[in-house]
Order: C-alpha cells, then sequence, then structure tokens
C-alpha cells in the first residue's frame, strides 16, 4: 500500500512539526509525508529533506491560515489520486504508536477520525449559516469531529474539496463546517470515530480523571485502558503546560474532587511530556535542529 501523510506549519510551530516528523518515522517509515512549509527556515527544510520519506511543498499564501490550515486541504486534494489513502493531520500532534491501520481502512474506503467528545445539534442556526439543508429543522450528531486527524482515500477526497472551493471558512478552517459538510455529502455514513482520549485529548480528556494518560510497559494507555495513538497539543511551550492544569484546578473544584485526582492530573502530563520529550529529541533518530 501506497500511504501519505499532509501536514502544514509555519516556523512558530516548528518544536511540534519536529516532534511529529520524528514520531511518524518512528511509527510509520513506510509512508511518505507531504509537508506544506509556510515560510519554514531553509536550513530545517534542508535537514529535514537529507532524513528523506519527507516531500517539502511551498505554500503560497499570504498568512498563516490561508497558508497552512487551509491549504493544507488542497494539497491533500491534488495528493489523494497518487495514495491508496492519506491522513491529514495538525503540526502539533505526535504519533505515540503505529497507526498504518487506520490508512488500510481508510483505503477501503471509510473515513477515520477523532471524536471532538460532544453532540450538537445542528440546527437551523448552523443550516442556514452554511446554506445547506440536513432534511430535518433538529439534527443531533452523535459524530462531531475534530479536523485532524483525517484518514481518507481518493474516492472520498471530494469532500476536502467542497470545503475548500466553498470559500465560506470563518476561521481556521472551521470544523464545524467540515461536519455540517460531512453530514451532507453522506461521509458520515463510512466514517469511523474514534474516541478524544485515544486520538488528541481534546477537551483536556488526556489529563481528566478516568481518561487521563497513563504508562505501562512503555505504552501509553488512556484511564480507560485504551492505547494512546496521538497526542495534540503545545507540549514544547511551558505557558500551555502550566495553564493546563490550572484549568483543571477549576474543574476539581466544581467536580468536588480532592488530591488524588490532582496528582493524577500531573502524573498524566509528565507522561504526555515525557513521550513529547522523547520525540522532540529525535525517537529512533538524530535530532532536528
Amino acid at each position: 500500500m501506497n500511504f501519505c501523510y499532509v501536514v502544514a506549519a509555519s516556523d512558530n510551530y516548528r518544536a511540534g512539526l519536529t516532534a511529529l516528523l520524528n514520531s511518524l518515522a518512528e511509527h510509520s517509515a513506510e509512508a511518505e509525508v507531504a509537508l506544506l512549509s509556510f515560510r519554514l527556515g531553509d536550513d530545517f527544510l534542508e535537514q529535514v529533506e537529507e532524513r528523506g520519506g519527507v516531500r517539502v511543498y511551498h505554500s503560497e499564501g499570504d498568512h498563516q491560515v490561508t497558508g497552512t490550515a487551509i491549504e493544507r486541504f488542497r494539497l491533500a486534494s491534488d495528493l489523494a489520486p497518487h495514495y491508496d489513502a492519506l491522513c491529514l493531520l495538525d503540526c502539533d500532534m505526535f504519533m505515540t504508536a503505529p497507526c498504518d491501520l487506520f490508512l488500510d481502512v481508510a483505503a477501503a474506503g471509510f473515513i477515520v477520525t477523532g471524536s471532538n467528545g460532544m453532540v450538537i445539534n445542528f440546527g437551523p442556526a448552523h443550516q442556514e449559516r452554511y446554506q445547506i439543508d440536513l432534511g430535518s429543522p433538529d439534527y443531533p450528531y452523535a459524530k462531531v469531529h475534530c479536523t485532524a486527524p483525517i484518514f481518507i482515500n481518493e474516492a472520498n477526497i471530494d469532500w476536502f474539496d467542497a470545503l475548500y472551493n466553498s470559500r465560506r471558512i470563518d476561521s481556521w478552517d472551521d470544523f464545524l463546517y467540515l461536519n455540517v459538510l460531512g453530514i451532507h455529502m453522506g461521509k458520515d455514513k463510512k466514517m469511523i470515530v474514534m474516541p478524544p482520549y485515544a486520538f488528541t485529548g481534546i477537551h483536556h480528556y488526556h489529563i481528566k480523571p478516568v481518561t487521563g494518560v497513563m504508562e505501562k510497559a512503555g505504552t501509553l494507555l488512556s484511564g480507560t485502558e485504551e492505547q494512546v495513538y496521538m497526542c495534540h497539543g503545545k507540549y514544547w511551550d511551558e505557558a500551555y503546560n502550566a495553564d493546563l492544569l490550572k484549568v483543571m484546578a477549576g474543574y476539581w473544584r466544581d467536580e468536588q474532587l480532592g488530591e488524588r485526582q490532582e496528582r493524577q492530573a500531573q502524573n498524566s502530563l509528565a507522561a504526555i511530556l515525557k513521550a513529547f520529550e522523547h520525540y522532540y529529541n529525535g525517537g529512533a533518530l538524530v535530532g532536528l535542529s
């Protein structure tokens, strides 16, 4: 099978991109990586290309939003005919386990993505906003998913084309529109949505009680002992990490939780940071600088 991971990045996300590329090299060495560069430094890109497995494309967007988050949909659409399946990623993600199985599933015609951890009723306000009729004034949707990761093949890439060509994107890539558009195009009928604590850890799932990350025998698991395949966040940023625990302090107070849950959250974050540092420093490879 011929697989590709598609990611866009700018220079202020270089640390996250470094961890991502190293994690892909460790867990998905046979798949290619298509890197859409928005003004990444030449020295860095030369190091990336010298190691092999990464093909660099240069974004022509005039600012970061159009040049990365939006243009990656166009690049994925352009590349899809050349691969059995591909995966759209954010540059502040890193893999913690092999994910090529999900590319196999996508190659068979399904879509695999990660749950946003909520149910949204895409009612009249959403349908009017996007000028899309979902066939019912109320449309409670249990497959609300994040923008990344999305494992997909050429047969379903018209979804990305429709998003890119719509020009109705409000900010970044507007994941709500992506969800509504997916329903309208029937993509939800062939979609597998993985739990947020297995894929992205969005909404603090990776440090919350019950679902928080733990390490067993070198493997990251959720609190429900499901494998954690990837993490998503600016874990190179000390302020970001401190804010995670600050937000959780309010959660412990509101939910009347105690010191045990606080320690669990701290231990979960420590396990994630340990994994991030492993990949940031090179993982199985020599680190990038």
